[in-house]
């Protein structure tokens, strides 16, 4: 018995150096607990909208644009919590400071009311035709021979606000793509990229091609609302990142492999 006393006696009392050892340990993991505490504090709430190929919960990691995004943020120690959701609420959450908003263009109007990080990507406007179409779109006189299917409450390019030009109004770039390539009308307008996700996606829409040259380039944005408490902190956090995605070639990287 005394034997079995003197090591329980031993196991209970480390010697000094022990000690030190266990309070050294105690103390790094303390140190870690409050970096990630405090890193999981430092979270940014995103507001985008579905629009692949740039970004959508059916693409791989979300897409490029929330993928970039992200990793930007997570470079200057942010979290960023996304939600898709329809345009008109991200506009609306925004504008009320409850999120920032991926994937935004710029006017004149929204320039009152958002601050803007540096461009994500920029995107091509412009038209669809059936293959073997060969219509001079840089001619107005041209245009206002043709029908043109337009998405409803769609922005338009200098160009289009003709109003001798016919527009055939559909709810969704899918709607047009499909009446023209039924031949109800002879041009689709839209951002070429998503156009082609749609094409590549839908053996009904094999017969239809990209128009060169495009009608315009619009540069995308990130956004907070001047009101945003937080919005120069995390406006600098993402161009800090963007910027060292960018140096780092991983910007680029990720762009391709969404074929962008």
């Amino acid at each position: 018995m005394m034997g079995s006393s003197s090591a329980f006696n031993t196991i209970s009392r480390p010697t000094p150096a022990l000690r030190y050892k266990r309070a050294k340990q105690w103390l790094v993991f303390s140190a870690a607990l409050i970096s990630i505490n405090a890193h999981a504090s430092k979270t940014v709430a995103i507001c985008v909208g579905d629009f692949p190929p740039y970004n959508s919960h059916v693409l791989p990691k979300n897409g490029p644009v929330i993928e970039i995004a992200s990793e930007a943020f997570r470079r200057s120690g942010y979290q960023m919590q996304f939600k898709f959701m329809p345009w008109a609420r991200i506009l609306k959450e925004g504008e009320h400071g409850q999120c920032g908003i991926l994937g935004i263009w710029r006017n004149a109007e929204r320039d009152l009311i958002f601050d803007y990080a540096q461009p994500i990507i920029k995107q091509e406007l412009g038209f669809f035709a059936r293959r073997g179409s060969q219509y001079d779109l840089s001619s107005p006189k041209t245009l206002e021979l043709l029908s043109i299917g337009v998405e409803r409450s769609s922005y338009l390019p200098p160009i289009l606000e003709n109003s001798r030009l016919h527009f055939d109004l559909a709810s969704s770039l899918h709607t047009n793509l499909l009446k023209l390539a039924k031949e109800r009308t002879d041009l689709a307008y839209g951002n070429k990229a998503a156009g082609l996700y749609l094409i590549n996606a839908d053996k009904n829409l094999q017969n239809l091609e990209w128009q060169i040259p495009s009608l315009e380039i619009k540069e995308t944005y990130l956004a907070f609302a001047k009101s945003h408490k937080e919005k120069e902190q995390l406006l600098q956090a993402f161009n800090h990142g963007l910027e060292s995605m960018k140096a780092d070639g991983s910007y680029k990287k990720i762009l391709k492999a969404a074929g962008l």
